[in-house]
């Protein structure tokens, strides 16, 4: 077969006399195949064209081959110019343009059809008269269509000229040298920059396409060893230069810290210092059994040295070397101190004051607080009888052995440890240690610690009032501050109106733990230091007293509540917690421990017992009141009968109590909760809402 094309008319006539026009032939010397009738649709509209293929024959084309050479070219020009006539006069039809496409290379697919595609960066659509495609715009890349810069999404007609442009951004690279105070390190901070650009992605065709674009991100550093080298020259850097971190921090392509030259640093000495070489503190709490039981029965063991024994070595302050700055400036060492030594009875120093020694034999006391350690021995004294009217009250610095009974009325008093190998009756015991009676308490005072039971009482309290008082001033600093407060006369009268308003108002338990106050500190005036009577009349003046004095301005309150402060801080219980009140039975009796407390005996009847470390009770709870700082653990609480027991523990301490009886009362912070019925196997603590739970 020869040459054929695709012609176009109203009929088959006209698009076949085109055809022929086109090939410059005849219709004899074609053959003609009919692609599409022509129909007439409604006021114009889906009418359709003819369409025929017109192809010459071989002879024709074997003719036209021969005599071709003598067409002019001006005959060329004008059939050329017929064919883009013919091809602009037909209507825009899908199906044959598509045939049309077949023919010149160019097809476009049928699925194509109403649809947009991107190819080689370039946006390429085919849309139809009833279907247009969308195309949105994502990060990275501009879209102009027309000449105009597209937001959101736009439509696509063939009519329309698209293009893409893609954007770039570039950040410069920053980089800084600084010193730290001390100029021992110098510091390279560097932040690359970079540079980022986009690629626009070929997208297969859709009705609707995002144009996206691949990321791509070009790291910039600048940064050259010339010219870090340079900058440590203008600070006057010397030495200590690290040069493999400087080459780091040239390649390097991430955020980062570069310590790019490092001095000398000083070398700190020692203070003198004392090596123990023996025990010093009593083995005190239960003993640990093969089990993993405690055995609350155990004797305590007390440390103790004889004469001649070495008990500590001394070291002499060691001073330190000094170091030098990346600029070559000298860092001198922290100075450094001799430690200081205070001999007390019982003991030598020997050799050049490196060793300590026992000159007698006893319980080694060594006290360190800083550069001071005071070191002596404290001697026991060893009673063989009773202490009653015959032998007199004893005091004594050191411990002391009672044999015997302590009986009705006496008084024993240590500053070390008190033994009691019987009982004691009605009488008063106290150490600033450790009292253990071997056999029992009868309408007894029982006191180990630095405090005592009323001292520890009136902690409690104060501890209430300070609370109060903290409130109250702040509350009259706020008044103060009030146009009101100014025009009146309480800077010239002084605050004791406002007080006892703000008392009468909001403050109503501050008096009512003042008045508690007072009484417990004339109770026990003959146990008590003089500085408790002292901080006991100034709290009666501030909120007892009808007059106006001294403690009724801004500056006394304060002054006040600095001395309440001062008070409960030296008489933290931390410093109590080594102390024990060891006995088998208690009755009646006042007993005070700053650390434990144990009755492992029958048990504790109408007694008050305050540990501030744990308590336990390996007998039974019957009557009276007990507080545990660091929780209780009870075999057997309140009666038959419904006698009150009442134990109590801060809010984050615990109560165990093997078998609970009618009457037992417990207290957790502020939440209590009393038995009705028996209980057994009992652990209470407050859950997240200060609610007792078991």
């Amino acid at each position: 077969m020869g040459q054929s094309i695709l012609s176009r008319g109203k009929d088959i006539k006209e698009a076949i006399q085109q055809g022929l026009d086109i090939l410059g032939t005849k219709q004899e010397q074609v053959s003609i195949e009919i692609i599409q009738q022509e129909s007439k649709g409604f006021m114009r509209i889906r009418s359709k064209e003819a369409v025929v293929k017109l192809t010459k024959l071989e002879e024709e084309r074997k003719q036209f081959k021969e005599e071709s050479f003598e067409v002019s070219l001006e005959e060329i020009e004008h059939s050329i110019s017929k064919v883009i006539e013919n091809i602009e006069q037909v209507p825009y039809n899908t199906e044959v343009a598509d045939l049309f496409k077949r023919e010149q290379g160019s097809f476009v697919p049928e699925d194509n059809v109403g649809k947009v595609w991107i190819k080689n960066g370039r946006i390429h659509c085919e849309p139809t008269e009833l279907k247009y495609p969308t195309i949105t715009v994502c990060k990275g890349v501009k879209l102009l269509k027309n000449g105009e810069l597209v937001k959101g999404t736009a439509v696509a007609t063939k009519e329309d000229q698209f293009e893409i442009e893609t954007i770039e951004e570039t950040v410069e690279p920053n980089w800084e040298i600084t010193m730290d105070a001390q100029r021992l390190n110098v510091i390279l901070r560097v932040e690359p920059g970079f540079r980022k650009s986009y690629k626009v992605k070929d997208m297969e065709p859709d009705f609707h396409i995002n144009i996206e674009a691949e990321e791509k991100i070009e790291v910039i550093n600048n940064l050259e060893y010339k010219r870090i080298l340079e900058e440590l020259e203008e600070l006057r850097v010397v030495h200590g230069f690290n040069h493999s971190e400087i080459v780091k921090a040239v390649n390097t392509e991430k955020p980062g810290r570069y310590v790019i030259a490092t001095g000398i640093a000083p070398k700190d000495g020692e203070n003198g210092r004392i090596e123990i070489l023996t025990e010093t503190k009593n083995k005190v709490g239960p003993k640990e059994r093969a089990d993993g039981s405690l055995d609350f029965r155990e004797v305590k063991e007390i440390p103790t040295v004889q004469k001649g024994q070495v008990i500590a070595l001394v070291h002499m302050q060691t001073p330190g070397l000094p170091g030098a700055t990346v600029t070559n400036e000298p860092i001198p060492p922290k100075p450094t101190f001799p430690l200081s030594i205070h001999t007390g009875k019982g003991i030598a120093m020997i050799e050049n004051g490196t060793k300590i020694v026992a000159t007698e034999s006893g319980r080694p006391i060594i006290e360190s607080k800083g550069l001071l350690t005071k070191v002596s021995i404290m001697q026991k004294f060893v009673h063989p009888g009773d202490i009653n009217f015959t032998s007199g009250n004893l005091r004594f610095k050191g411990d002391i052995d009672v044999l015997g009974n302590v009986e009705d009325g006496m008084l024993v008093e240590a500053e070390g440890q008190i033994s009691i190998y019987r009982n004691v009756f009605s009488s008063t015991i106290t150490s600033r240690e450790t009292v253990i009676v071997s056999g029992n308490s009868i309408n007894s005072t029982i006191s180990a610690g630095q405090q005592n039971v009323f001292a520890s009482e009136l902690i409690f309290v104060l501890t209430q009032i300070q609370e109060q008082m903290v409130a109250m001033n702040a509350s009259i600093k706020q008044l103060m501050n009030l146009p009101a407060f100014k025009t009146t006369d309480f800077a010239r009268k002084g605050l004791l109106s406002l007080i006892k308003i703000l008392v009468e108002k909001k403050f109503k338990p501050l008096i009512i733990f003042v008045k508690q106050f007072s009484e417990l500190t004339k109770s026990g005036s003959q146990s008590i230091n003089s500085e408790w009577l002292i901080l006991e009349e100034q709290l009666r003046l501030c909120f007892l007293s009808s007059i106006s004095n001294e403690y009724h301005t801004l500056d006394g309150l304060n002054s006040l509540l600095i001395r309440i402060e001062e008070m409960i801080e030296d008489h933290d219980p931390e410093k109590d917690k080594d102390c024990l009140v060891e006995m088998k039975y208690a009755h009646n009796s006042i007993i005070f421990s700053g650390g434990d407390v144990l009755i492992k005996g029958q048990g504790c009847y109408n007694s008050k017992i305050h540990a501030g470390g744990n308590l336990v009770i390996h007998g039974v709870l019957r009557g009276g009141e007990v507080y545990a700082r660091l929780g209780a653990t009870i075999k057997e609480t309140g009666s038959d009968g419904g006698v009150v027991s009442k134990i109590m523990v801060p809010s984050n301490g615990k109560i165990k109590i093997g078998h609970a009886k009618e009457g037992t009362v417990i207290q957790i912070g502020k939440a209590k909760y009393t038995f009705q019925k028996e209980r057994k196997e009992i652990t209470a603590r407050l859950d997240e809402n200060e609610r007792i739970i078991f």
